[in-house]
């Protein structure tokens, strides 16, 4: 996805998308949306629920992805992680980052409790500052 289009997505705030309802039950115009960041770990938590990730996308009720044709399922779901997935890359680099700090802390812990954690003042190599990162 180019950068004009993210950004026309994210003003939009997602991508109207035509879905099917099962047995012939009509069709309606939903808005697969990107998912807002205090809804981001309601996200996470359903990775691999495609039921609960199609209905985060679109906002809608818990069994309502069980309403939809497979076709609009699989297009829900393919539309709504193609628009998330420059934010979620950002944020799992951004965990694996603090995941890095923290073990810094946590690897001098002793047998005791005590611990030889390096002072606010100290460096190490993995505090190091890093070449900034571009997302586009």
């Amino acid at each position: 996805m180019d950068k004009a289009t993210e950004e026309l997505i994210t003003v939009a705030g997602g991508i109207d998308l035509t879905v099917n309802f099962q047995n012939g039950n009509g069709s309606e115009v939903v808005k697969v949306r990107q998912i807002p960041i205090s809804k981001l770990q309601e996200y996470l938590n359903g990775l691999g629920d495609d039921a609960k990730t199609i209905e985060l996308y679109c906002d809608k009720p818990k069994g309502w992805a069980d309403t939809l044709t497979i076709q609009s399922a699989n297009a829900i779901a393919d539309k709504g992680q193609e628009i998330n997935l420059p934010f979620l890359d950002a944020w799992w680099r951004r965990q694996a980052k603090w995941r890095r700090m923290q073990s810094v802390w946590t690897e001098g812990a002793t047998a005791d409790g005590s611990t030889n954690k390096p002072t606010i003042g100290s460096r190490s190599d993995n505090l190091r500052p890093q070449s900034p990162i571009i997302t586009t």
